[in-house]
């Protein structure tokens, strides 16, 4: 009786492992060949930030909320390409001044990489402008390099945290020596969902 309790143990233990994982062909890979995400995420980050004009460098903190929105296509397995939005809410805070609200919206494309155990690497580029009431437009650009582990509740959804690096810079394209730039960590939480095809490779 012993042994077969150890034995159904074992079994549950294996159909759950196997259950966590995005497995649509009988292959060694965490995401399949053809797959889609489809996704989104928040992020938090707490900035340092320094402003440059032609005259002068003064520094402030930034506190920002992050909304993405992922989209990605798989041309290899466990390698993804895609488009990556994020729209921006943040509040800068200078010294002996009140904090200032901002929205913007930034869009490019991101790489990310799969290992077998879920951790995975992913990298992004992204553009956007910012025109808010009574200011010049701004030129944004952004680089994010992550780090995150994708923890499948299912075989086609995954909850997926993540620490993020970002280079953040914003211009006016008025004047070249007016600009500001931003870098720092944050942590990122996304929910993904995976679509594929279930099919084997039996001929």
């Amino acid at each position: 009786m012993k042994r077969i309790y150890c034995l159904l143990v074992l079994f549950l233990v294996v159909s759950v492992a196997h259950a966590q994982e995005n497995r649509g062909r009988l292959l060694k890979a965490k995401i399949i060949r053809n797959s889609l995400m489809v996704g989104g995420g928040l992020n938090g980050t707490f900035r340092s930030i320094e402003n440059h004009t032609s005259t002068s460098t003064s520094s402030s903190t930034k506190f920002q909320v992050d909304a993405q929105g992922r989209f990605g296509y798989f041309l290899l397995n466990d390698v993804a390409v895609g488009v990556l939005g994020t729209i921006s809410h943040s509040k800068i805070k200078a010294e002996g001044s009140t904090s200032i609200p901002t929205t913007h919206v930034l869009l490019g494309p991101f790489v990310r990489y799969y290992l077998d155990n879920g951790i995975f690497g992913e990298a992004s580029y992204s553009l956007g402008i910012k025109n808010l009431s009574g200011t010049s437009k701004k030129d944004l650009s952004e680089i994010r390099g992550a780090i995150g582990y994708a923890w499948f509740l299912s075989p086609k959804i995954a909850i997926e945290p993540s620490l993020v690096y970002t280079y953040y810079k914003e211009k006016n394209p008025a004047d070249a020596d007016n600009y500001f730039t931003e870098m720092g960590p944050s942590i990122n939480i996304a929910l993904q969902v995976y679509l594929f095809s279930e099919r084997s490779n039996r001929k």
